[in-house]
C-alpha cells in the first residue's frame, strides 16, 4: 500500500461497484455508531484550540505537517484497548529510527510496511534481503510485539526471476512456479513464525469488476494468467499452511488470512473465495483483512457492520488491517477528479476525529469478531497518501502529525 498509484488501484472500481460506493458515500448514517464516545467534539476542539496558525499549515509536497501544535500524548492506545484488540501500525526502517518510544507506548503489533513483500525481501532467486524485516520483528520481539505478516503472495509485487520461464498452460512451468512460491514461503515463514501471530498469505486477488471474481491477466495479475485460474490462490495458502504446521502440529490455527480493500463492497466475492477453498479445496482459513482505507464518510458504518456481520456468520474472523482515513474525496463525481490540496485547519481536524471515533466505537462494539486494528502509519508525513494518488499533495490520515505530535483522532479514540 506504499507503491505509487496504490490508490487508482483501491478505487478505480468499475461502474457497478463505484455507484453502490457512491450511495454508500451518501448515506448519513456513518457517524450512527457514536454511542458512548460523547464528548469526542469537545476533546478534539481542546486539542485543536492551542494549535498555532503555523502548525496548520502542510498543504504543499512535503506531506502532512498540518495538525495540532505542542499536544503531548498522555496513555496509551494498545493499553487502553488491552480487552478488546490488538493495536497496530504499519512501519518503515524511518519510523524506527524516529520514533521508537511512541510505537512502543501506542502499540503491541507491527506490520511491515513493505519490507516483507516479496519482491523486497527476495530479489533474486537465492538472495533474501532479510536485514529490513529483520529490523521490525526484532523491534517487535524487544517490546513483546506481535507482527502481521505481510504478505506472501501480492500481484503488485513479483520479482522477475519468480516468473522466468513460465508461461501460460505449461504444465512443467507452472509446476515450477509453484516450487519457486513454496520456498519463498517456507522461507519467510520458518523465518518469522515466532514472532508473527497471523499472515496476508494472499493479498487483493479480488477483481475491481462487478461482473468478474478475480483479479485476472487484464488486471495486472501475472498469477491468474499463468495459472488460467485461481489455483493459484489455493497454492499459496496449502503452502503457507505446511510450514506453519511443520514448525510444529497445529500451529497454523488462527493464522491464515486473506486481504482485501473495499471490503464492503467486495465482501460476497471474499465469501465466495473461502467457500471455494474450504469446499472445492477441502482447506480452510481463519480470517480476512479489511484494509480500511476509508476518508471522512464512506463506507458508512452500517455498511461496516453489515459486511463485519456476514464473515461472522461464516465463521471467519476480522481484522482491520491497513486503517487511515484521509481528508479527500476524490470521486464525488463518479470518476476520478482530484481534489484541491486543503490547509489542515481545527474545523477539519475535529471532522477527522469524529470520523475516527465512529469507526473505532464500530470495532469496540464487534469485539468478538475483531481480532486487532492497524493503522498504515504512524504519522501524517510518512502516509502513502501523499504520493498517491496526487503526488505532492499532502494527506492529514493518521493519528500523528508531521511534527510526531498526537492529533485530535488520537485522542477521540481514547475517550470512552
Amino acid at each position: 500500500m506504499n507503491t505509487v498509484g496504490r490508490w487508482n488501484r483501491s478505487f478505480c472500481i468499475c461502474s457497478g461497484l463505484l455507484a453502490a460506493a457512491l450511495l454508500s458515500a451518501c448515506d448519513n448514517g456513518s457517524h450512527s455508531s457514536l454511542g458512548s464516545v460523547g464528548g469526542i467534539a469537545a476533546v478534539a476542539g481542546a486539542s485543536t484550540s492551542s494549535a498555532g496558525s503555523a502548525a496548520m499549515g502542510g498543504t504543499g509536497g512535503a506531506g502532512g505537517t498540518g495538525g495540532t501544535g505542542g499536544e503531548v500524548a498522555t496513555g496509551s492506545i494498545a493499553a487502553k484497548y488491552a480487552d478488546y484488540f490488538t493495536i497496530g501500525a504499519a512501519v518503515s526502517d524511518v519510523a524506527l529510527a524516529d520514533f521508537p518510544d511512541l510505537l512502543a507506548r501506542d502499540f503491541n503489533r507491527m506490520t511491515c510496511e513493505y519490507q516483507m513483500k516479496i519482491a523486497q525481501i527476495h530479489p533474486a532467486e537465492a538472495t533474501y534481503a532479510w536485514e529490513p524485516s529483520d529490523r521490525v520483528a526484532d523491534f517487535a520481539r524487544a517490546h513483546a510485539m506481535k507482527l502481521t505478516g505481510h504478505a506472501l503472495l501480492w500481484h503488485q509485487e513479483v520479482p522477475d526471476w519468480m516468473l522466468a520461464g513460465v508461461t501460460a498452460g505449461d504444465p512443467a512451468g507452472l509446476e515450477l512456479l509453484k516450487g519457486r512460491l513454496k520456498a519463498h514461503i517456507e522461507a519467510v515463514v520458518d523465518r518469522y513464525a515466532d514472532v508473527v501471530d497471523n499472515w496476508d498469505v494472499v493479498n487483493e486477488a479480488l477483481s475491481d469488476d462487478a461482473t468478474k471474481q478475480y483479479r485476472d491477466g487484464s488486471e495486472g495479475s501475472k498469477w491468474y494468467e499463468l495459472f488460467g485460474s485461481e489455483e493459484y490462490i489455493y497454492w499459496a495458502y496449502k503452502f503457507a499452511k505446511d510450514a506453519l504446521e511443520a514448525k510444529a502440529p497445529g500451529s497454523s490455527l488462527g493464522k491464515l488470512y486473506y486481504n482485501e480493500y473495499t471490503a464492503t463492497l467486495k465482501a460476497d466475492k471474499m465469501l465466495k473465495l473461502l467457500a471455494w477453498l474450504k469446499d472445492e479445496k477441502g482447506l480452510t482459513i481463519d480470517g480476512v483483512g479489511f484494509q480500511s482505507h476509508e476518508n471522512m464518510t464512506w463506507p458508512s458504518t452500517n455498511d461496516l457492520q453489515t459486511a463485519i456481520q456476514k464473515f461472522k456468520s461464516a465463521g471467519y474472523k476480522v481484522k482491520i488491517s491497513e486503517l487511515d482515513v484521509t481528508v479527500y474525496s476524490d470521486y464525488t463525481t463518479g470518476s476520478f477528479v482530484a481534489s484541491p490540496a486543503v490547509e489542515f485547519t481545527a474545523d477539519l481536524e475535529q471532522k477527522q476525529a469524529l470520523r475516527y471515533a465512529s469507526l473505532f466505537a464500530l470495532y469496540r462494539a464487534n469485539k468478538d469478531v475483531i481480532t486487532s486494528v492497524t493503522v498504515w502509519g504512524v504519522s501524517d508525513e510518512l502516509s502513502w497518501l501523499n504520493t498517491s494518488p496526487v503526488p505532492g499533495r499532502s494527506d492529514f490520515p493518521l493519528l500523528y502529525n508531521g511534527l510526531h505530535q498526537p492529533k485530535a483522532a488520537r485522542a477521540a479514540i481514547l475517550n470512552f
